[in-house]
């Protein structure tokens, strides 16, 4: 019997056999940080006065001062801003939202951009997308066929809203663990599609094979979401690195048994953008209708001719028949065969259409009447050897916080004990999230990974405040996000004066006495072309659409058509991308676009030619260009002096230097101020490290 690749990953890694001595030596071990509970730690005392006003400050400080480093200085408030605004909403400050920032002298200036940031509709866009990265988002199964899911962007949808509402974190994990258990309505069901996400193999193994991958599958995805537990190495034998026995893994995955697949009617559509859905569903609705009606009239014209050929009613001709027959010699011609082929596929693959169907893709639990799922210890993971059967129960490792779930519990008590207050796992991992993608790093580096062979926690004392913090605000982020950008730690400069020495003593920059320099993601850098190009349409939700590929890609593989959408929908910002699993645009794989195949707690962050390649040479890169050129032709005129000041306004919100402006006019002088000259200069500005790099 097969066995899936991850089983025999795992085991290659891992040994079946312990010795006596090993597993005493497992059991003496103290209990390891994740697993006990979270404390409100007391603010550390520091004598630096401008670290003492933030209890975040005197955390980050106490352990600098203790390792003799100095910190950077602050931002600039430019820089501050630019930071602040990609880091909230993935985009860059527009020239009036700094000049705005910049001539404000109140104290709370600052408060209150990030306020600002923070109830603007991008941010849910730009965070929904750390998210689904975490819960392995794509649109389509994976493996050689790569079926398409075409209404699984309703969960898309679902995420972005929960993050511009606010909605309490807690209530937004027991949604997806159990929204239809907990009657939370068609927001449930789509929430649920949670358990859809992750790559499906649909052929080559058998229904017992298949569908015991798919609980590892879904297991291990909860595990690394919301627990930061790789518990897939507990599935062949007891966890080697943390206290968690293959019996926990499988009693875990005893919720998750009797779930099944299911597609719901579903007509949740976020207001704000009904007109621009209902639009493009209509036209599509059009053209469905339009492709059965030349079906049905062909089909219609068979009957006749079949009719004719059996000497029988037409009316007596069943849709059964003409089918069969369709199949056999006669009576049809080879053109026939092929027009009714033809147009049946036109039908069966119109994507387009499927996608605006009123259904979401979700789970059920059997009905009443089904035996009752059993769930067994699985000895190496095959599903061919079965040992101890076992109930649906919690990790032993964590403190009891409810009682042991009965047999006939549901996926609500697992949901509730995810998110008990008094679970130390789900907050900490939250908070470090959060931190992560604020700083580039987490306070745990390995996101998904808190166990022992995890990179530890470099500040254990601040991530448990974050996570009381976060937890004594009924677990809503935005007062966690406001609390970290105001510390005076994320306002540290990337530039240091000693950072030589700094460097010797903390290479890694663990201590945080500078900040991070960062990349714009995929994500981020497309949407930065557009935005300053003036053509990034704010449209959101509905059907994800397909960016054009290269000319020698082509459009046409073996099991689907990339079919490039219209230019008001390649406009809209990159999370409304449909996310293929086996066809990644080029440029968004060139730069680091997460894996879909797993759950990504970071993003990769490479350096190779092919990124200077798509960054000179693509169609993006040229059409945003050449977009923003125009865009800084109608705004500043023909005169090269206030062509350049506009670019830099733009791209990095500043002025240029002197001696910029001196190389930009140059430039544009040079080649005779022509349109196609003020595109070049657009594009070497696309170009630069500033441009694509957080300072």
């Amino acid at each position: 019997m097969r066995q899936s690749w991850k089983i025999l990953a795992l085991c290659v890694f891992c040994t079946t056999s312990f010795t006596a001595k090993g597993q005493e030596d497992k059991k003496a071990r103290p209990p390891h940080w994740p697993f006990t509970p979270v404390t409100s730690p007391p603010i550390p005392g520091v004598t630096d006065p401008e670290w003492q006003r933030h209890p975040i400050d005197a955390f980050i400080h106490a352990r600098m001062a203790a390792a003799g480093l100095q910190p950077a200085p602050l931002l600039s408030k430019r820089a501050l801003l630019r930071r602040l605004a990609f880091d909230l909403t993935g985009l860059p400050p527009t020239p009036a939202e700094m000049k705005r920032f910049l001539s404000e002298g109140a104290p709370d200036s600052y408060a209150q951009a990030i306020d600002y940031y923070l109830a603007s509709p991008r941010y849910g866009e730009h965070w929904a997308r750390h998210w689904l990265d975490v819960v392995r988002y794509a649109e389509t199964d994976g493996f050689a066929i790569d079926g398409n899911r075409p209404t699984l962007w309703r969960y898309r949808d679902y995420v972005v809203r929960n993050f511009n509402e606010d909605t309490p974190f807690d209530s937004f994990i027991r949604e997806q663990i159990a929204g239809d258990e907990i009657n939370a309505g068609i927001k449930g069901a789509i929430a649920t599609g949670f358990y859809r996400l992750g790559p499906w193999e649909a052929d080559n193994m058998t229904p017992e094979v298949k569908r015991q991958d798919y609980l590892n599958e879904v297991t291990g995805a909860v595990g690394a979401a919301f627990l930061g537990l790789t518990l897939d190495c507990a599935r062949c034998h007891d966890h080697k690195y943390d206290p968690i026995p293959a019996r926990d893994y499988y009693r875990l995955q005893a919720f998750l048994a009797p779930i099944q697949h299911a597609e719901v009617p579903s007509e949740y559509l976020p207001a704000e953008r009904n007109a621009h859905f209902d639009r493009n569903k209509s036209s599509y609705d059009k053209e469905m209708a339009l492709r059965k009606e030349k079906l049905a009239t062909f089909r219609s014209q068979l009957r006749q001719k079949l009719a004719v050929y059996r000497e029988e009613e037409a009316d007596k001709i069943s849709e059964e028949q003409i089918n069969k027959a369709v199949d056999q010699e006669h009576p049809f011609s080879d053109d026939d065969k092929k027009m009714i082929r033809e147009l049946t596929k036109a039908v069966e693959t119109y994507i387009e259409a499927k996608s605006y169907a009123s259904v979401a893709w979700t789970i059920k639990n059997p009905q009443k009447d089904q035996d009752p799922v059993e769930t067994f210890i699985l000895g190496g993971g095959d599903v061919g050897t079965r040992m101890e059967k076992v109930s649906r129960g919690f990790l032993s490792a964590v403190p009891s916080l409810l009682k042991e779930s009965p047999p006939f519990s549901s996926r609500a008590i697992l949901a509730q004990w995810i998110t008990h207050p008094d679970n130390p796992l789900t907050p900490r991992v939250l908070a470090n999230r959060i931190w992560l993608y604020h700083f580039g790093e987490g306070i745990v580096q390995t996101a998904n990974d808190f166990g022992r062979n995890g990179s530890g926690a470099s500040h254990p004392e601040l991530l448990d405040y974050l996570a009381s913090r976060l937890v004594a605000n009924n677990w809503r982020l935005k007062p966690l996000h406001r609390e970290i950008l105001l510390s005076r730690a994320y306002r540290l400069s990337t530039q240091h004066s000693q950072v030589g020495n700094a460097l010797k003593q903390d290479p890694d920059n663990l201590l945080l006495w500078r900040g991070n320099h960062r990349r714009l993601t995929a994500e981020m850098l497309r949407d930065t072309m557009l935005a300053v190009s003036g053509k990034l349409s704010h449209l959101g939700g509905g059907p994800g659409f397909f960016e054009k590929l290269p000319k020698e890609m082509g459009d046409d593989f073996p099991f689907f058509k990339w079919k490039p959408s219209s230019d008001e929908e390649r406009s809209r910002r990159s999370i409304y991308m449909f996310q293929r699993r086996n066809m990644v645009h080029p440029m968004m794989e060139s730069f680091d676009v997460a894996d879909a195949s797993e759950s990504c707690a970071r993003r990769d962050n490479s350096l190779h030619p092919l990124q200077a390649f798509d960054l000179l040479n693509s169609e993006l890169a040229h059409a945003s260009s050449n977009d923003f050129a125009k865009r800084i032709l109608a705004q500043a005129g023909a005169d090269p002096g206030a062509q350049t000041r506009a670019i830099f306004l733009h791209a990095f919100s500043r002025p240029p230097s002197e001696r910029e402006l001196a190389l930009g006019v140059g430039f544009l002088k040079k080649h005779h101020g022509t349109e196609n000259a003020l595109a070049g200069l657009c594009l070497v500005i696309f170009n630069t490290n500033e441009f694509i790099y957080i300072e």
